[in-house]
């Protein structure tokens, strides 16, 4: 399924507009309240309110996504606030690794969670083929309520032939490069890096120092695939993002080449903690503490918003803004390039009494406004205030989004669930494989996974 991904972007550009200004003037969904009230009314289950009927009442669901640490605790205030209103309790169940195949395998033996939170659009396009989830109208929700409280766009992003199958209730930058300003400091570093050729300067002025420069986590090999997106949107431009992660996208183009060989001018043995060998090793979370415990092995490490929440929830409670923990933009390549971002679907696999709710209830003001003052997410609910994001790097990162050039969704999520792994080939990238043959043999299975769509 082909998108328009300038759509996309140009939807998400005016969530985070809003946010940036204060808040929508859309009508939030009956159930929900204004940013600043002190009502929680519950509507009926049929409205597009959290509230429960009848059958519903007292029910129990179970809701499973990728989410662990600091990230599990925010969104479980979500399910807190969610049974307060409505007397559903919705269980989370984590699944850390290997989710696709896990839930997969929990379907195919008739016993999937009721609610999934999917990564991948990919997958998402998936399971609504082959009637693993549940379209909205079919739980009786209706969508056509629910468009006022999102930008163009958003709604589409978890639509498959026509049909809503899941929505968008979350989303991060992916453009943010997290550093510690202590370490600048002292190592002499005057400045945030903009360019790539300053991000590059900083980077030597760092070698020799007691830390190394850059932390890596690239056992996740998606932590590589973020890399080569931010990369690859700010030197080849958003339309040539747009074209590669589609059906039309052409891996051998040179400009997928020049984006790899760039990404290993600074992923180099000498500049990341234990080598490159040492960094496939390494999970995304060990990476932030790399740079974030205590007595730190690295000076910046690169990944999206929510490294903010994980490295000050999780990591090191005594982090400052601004004096051990900061983010700097992504850096450019003469030009304003693009923002990133990756966000995460809702989809009901069963029917059962509370789905509908739940999926109801995360629509709502209440839901993104509860989530929002985590400081783990930002909302692509219009009426989610930026008062409520509650410290410097949410709001920055809002405004980072609302001042983009041009926002693209996570390239990798893009792709089909059943083509080949982007991770795994950038991983052999960085240890030094030929890049002309990956690239080529990457391509034939990418376009037989988008022809099989």
């Amino acid at each position: 399924m082909n998108r328009s991904l300038r759509t996309l972007s140009v939807a998400l550009a005016s969530i985070a507009i809003v946010a940036a200004c204060g808040g929508g003037g859309s009508p939030a969904p009956a159930g929900s309240t204004a940013p600043g009230s002190s009502a929680a009314s519950v509507a009926p289950a049929e409205s597009t309110g959290a509230g429960a009927s009848g059958a519903a009442a007292g029910s129990t669901i179970n809701v499973t996504s990728l989410w662990g640490g600091a990230e599990e605790t925010a969104f479980k205030t979500v399910l807190d606030d969610f049974k307060a209103k409505s007397g559903i309790t919705a269980n989370y169940v984590a699944q850390r690794t290997d989710y696709a195949t896990v839930l997969r395998t929990a379907i195919q033996g008739g016993n999937p969670p009721d609610v999934a939170i999917m990564p991948g659009i990919g997958f998402l396009r998936s399971f609504a083929k082959d009637g693993s989830i549940k379209d909205f109208a079919s739980l009786g929700i209706d969508t056509s309520a629910l468009a006022a409280n999102y930008a163009p766009g958003i709604l589409e992003v978890g639509q498959v032939d026509g049909k809503q199958y899941g929505l968008m209730v979350k989303f991060n930058s992916k453009s943010t490069v997290f550093y510690r300003p202590d370490v600048f400091k002292t190592a002499g570093v005057t400045a945030e890096p903009k360019t790539w050729d300053e991000f590059k300067a900083t980077i030597d002025t760092l070698k020799g120092k007691s830390v190394k420069p850059l932390g890596l986590g690239a056992k996740d090999s998606w932590t590589l695939t973020d890399w080569f997106e931010s990369i690859y949107i700010r030197q080849a431009g958003p339309d040539a993002y747009s074209k590669l992660f589609s059906a039309d996208g052409d891996w051998t183009d040179p400009t997928v080449t020049k984006a790899m060989e760039t990404m290993k001018e600074v992923l180099t043995e000498d500049n990341v903690v234990g080598g490159i060998n040492g960094a496939l090793a390494v999970d995304f979370t060990g990476g932030i503490g790399q740079v974030f415990k205590p007595t730190p092995d690295a000076a910046m490490y690169y990944e999206g918003g929510f490294v903010y929440g994980i490295a000050t929830g999780d990591t090191n409670k005594d982090l400052k803004w601004g004096d051990t923990i900061a983010w700097f933009d992504f850096p450019t390549f003469g030009n304003p390039g693009g923002v990133t971002i990756g966000g995460d679907v809702i989809a009901a696999l069963t029917d059962k009494p509370g789905v509908k709710e739940f999926l109801t209830y995360m629509t709502t003001v209440d839901s993104g406004t509860t989530w929002a003052k985590t400081g783990i997410i930002i909302s692509p609910l219009k009426g989610v205030d930026a008062s409520v994001y509650p410290n410097e790097s949410a709001k920055k990162e809002a405004a980072q989004v609302a001042n983009a050039a041009a926002v693209r969704f996570d390239g990798q999520d893009l792709l089909p669930a059943g083509g080949p792994d982007f991770g795994a080939m950038l991983q052999s990238v960085v240890k030094g494989d030929d890049i002309a043959g990956l690239v080529g043999t990457f391509n034939t299975a990418q376009k037989a996974a988008w022809a099989a769509e």
